[in-house]
């Protein structure tokens, strides 16, 4: 009755009635205390794989919430059944895929639908969470039950089979536990929300169980007869859970979480998971714990590290995709790999992973920030409010990425006679300056919350404007990371990128006559006794390092040499560039120092009001 008092309790109330450290025990009853065996037989129909194909053969895909509910009463009394672990494991089997298509049509109601859900949606990400809890529970209480009797119970000779069978039941089942509590983080992370409690101890707890009895290799194929996925064992399970954390998925979008999860399945074959330090080991994990991998270098007193990962393998396959060719690269990878999250991944796996660690030191400050979103909307406002074809100065014919389409996929679901004024709607919510509270402050960048909904274009590596004052200075950067904090509250980690900012334009020469102007951001920063400038561009995958392009300063143009990119996000490319003609950098300096003057005009005309 238990599970059914939970059921009812978070599907009756909306998210926000709802206590979250109640939610949490709830959902850590469910992982660490073995389901009570009270059924002597199954409600919906007898107890045999002919009699449960037949069942759910009469169930219907397109009445989802009557299927969902079905589903989810089949597997609490499936849970409770008294019978062989063997036959349950059998019964959860013919159940498997009618839950999984369930669970993926519950998905997409809240898979790439923005960081805050409607009100529409909360009951369905409730259910989504609660069945695949549920879900994961059956294999884990298996795995238990199967381990008890091969641990305590004494096989006859003529129980050598039954002996067999149970043993392939509790490997069987480690893997699909694994693999469900895989999709359960899976299902946190596109909702940019924590793991519930117990979640990480039960994972760590599955595997060291396979290891201790040396079933953590074997081959699922061998015993299963057909493949299940592309994972062949219980460690690159493991492997797979491990990798969906150290990515730091809170960094990235929605749609490259996604990514990152398909990639995932080539790419825990790479990952090294052992049982002593070595000199290569980058992250670890102490399996007695609730708690993720953590960095090798940033151990607590009270860690006690029993199983010691090294990502080496995987960093050189990734960093090998850019020079290899089409055979090297994974069919998965082929489609999902982007350049912007294969810069992230080599950041988070490089040799940059250290500093990303460190920890800068935060102060409470208590103030509202002003914000904006975009590349295109910061190059509106630097440019005191001046549309970009406005911002050219050109006299002769040309072409420009208009606004409609430099603001991302927007426009291709544009269709018919709205589009111009759907259009026209999107400028201006783009143009929109939003406040927000800031929580804290480092060297580096702010922490704010972000409460009720939030705009389209609110997502990690986003190019970003902001200023603590209505009249204060611009200064430009780009959302890192986000976090569900509270139900219809947000945290946001934003990272400051340059002080000085002057908008500008690049092309490259398609022909003679004609010329595609995007809009760019010069970013100077001061650091010690060295000013560097680099350039903020379009990330739409045309520019590319090594590549010749035009810089326009108002009305003069200079041919500039993209050098490295030093950030790459879905939204922006940062780079280095030299210029071509040396004897060209006055023109450089001298826009920059007006547009330096106009500013301080600007804030000094703007304070005077």
């Amino acid at each position: 009755m238990r599970a059914k008092k939970i059921k009812h309790r978070f599907l009756g109330f909306k998210r926000s009635e709802i206590d979250n450290t109640m939610m949490n025990n709830a959902f850590s009853d469910i992982f660490q205390i073995p389901t009570v065996l009270r059924r002597d037989k199954l409600s919906f129909c007898d107890t045999n794989s002919k009699s449960l194909n037949e069942w759910i053969s009469n169930l219907s895909i397109m009445q989802l919430g009557d299927t969902s509910k079905a589903l989810f009463a089949a597997m609490l009394e499936l849970s409770e059944l008294e019978c062989s672990e063997t036959l349950r494991f059998d019964l959860v089997q013919i159940l498997h895929p009618t839950i999984e298509n369930v669970l993926g049509s519950l998905e997409k109601n809240f898979f790439n639908q923005g960081v805050i859900s409607s009100d529409r949606n909360e009951h369905i990400i409730e259910l989504a969470i609660l069945l695949r809890c549920y879900f994961a529970a059956i294999y884990i209480n298996i795995v238990r039950r199967s381990s008890d009797q091969l641990d305590n119970q004494k096989f006859s000779i003529f129980a050598l089979n039954q002996k067999k069978n149970l043993q392939t039941a509790r490997t069987l089942a480690t893997f699909q536990a694994l693999q469900q509590l895989t999709q359960l983080l899976y299902q946190q992370h596109m909702l940019y929300s924590e793991p519930v409690a117990g979640q990480w101890l039960i994972s760590h707890q599955l595997y060291e169980a396979a290891l201790t009895h040396k079933y953590h290799q074997t081959n699922l194929e061998q015993i299963q007869g057909s493949k299940p996925n592309s994972l062949s064992n219980i460690s690159q399970a493991y492997a797979q859970l491990i990798l969906m954390d150290i990515f730091n998925t809170n960094q990235i979008r929605q749609s490259e979480i996604q990514a990152l999860f398909q990639c995932s399945f080539d790419w825990a074959k790479m990952l090294q998971i052992l049982s002593k330090e070595t000199d290569l080991t980058k992250y670890v994990v102490d399996t007695s714990k609730d708690h993720p991998p953590i960095y090798n270098k940033k151990q607590s007193s009270g860690f006690n590290p029993n199983v010691f990962i090294s990502t080496n393998t995987l960093l050189d396959h990734v960093t090998a995709t850019l020079h290899k060719n089409a055979e090297y690269i994974s069919k998965n990878e082929k489609i999902y790999l982007t350049p912007a999250l294969k810069f992230h991944v080599q950041t988070i796996l490089g040799t940059t992973a250290e500093r990303r660690h460190e920890r800068y030191e935060r102060y409470e400050y208590s103030a509202q920030l002003h914000i904006c979103f975009g590349l295109l909307t910061a190059h509106f406002y630097l440019s005191k409010a001046k549309n970009f074809d406005e911002t050219l100065l050109l006299e002769h014919h040309f072409n420009l990425q208009n606004e409609s389409r430099f603001m991302s996929s927007w426009d291709k679901k544009l269709s018919g006679n709205n589009e111009e004024s759907s259009i026209q709607r999107l400028s201006r919510e783009s143009k929109v300056v939003y406040q927000s509270d800031i929580l804290d402050i480092s060297v580096n960048g702010y922490r704010i919350k972000w409460s009720g909904e939030a705009p389209k274009n609110l997502r990690t590596g986003e190019y970003i404007l902001v200023k603590e004052t209505s009249h204060g200075h611009w200064r430009g950067g780009v959302i890192r990371w986000l976090k569900q904090s509270t139900e219809k509250s947000l945290e946001l980690g934003l990272e400051v990128l340059a002080q000085e900012i002057f908008p500008c334009a690049v092309h490259i020469q398609a022909d003679r006559h004609v010329s595609n102007y995007h809009p760019a951001l010069l970013l100077k920063n001061q650091n010690l006794d060295e000013t560097k400038t680099t350039l903020i561009l379009p990330g739409s995958q045309i520019f590319r390092e090594q590549q010749g392009i035009y810089l326009r300063l108002g009305k003069e143009e200079v041919k500039v040499y993209l050098l490295n990119a030093q950030l790459i996000t879905q939204s922006f490319v940062q780079f280095d560039f030299e210029l071509l003609n040396e004897d060209e950098q006055s023109i450089l300096h001298k826009f920059m120092a007006q547009n330096n003057m106009d500013t301080n005009d600007q804030d000094l005309w703007e304070a005077l009001k």
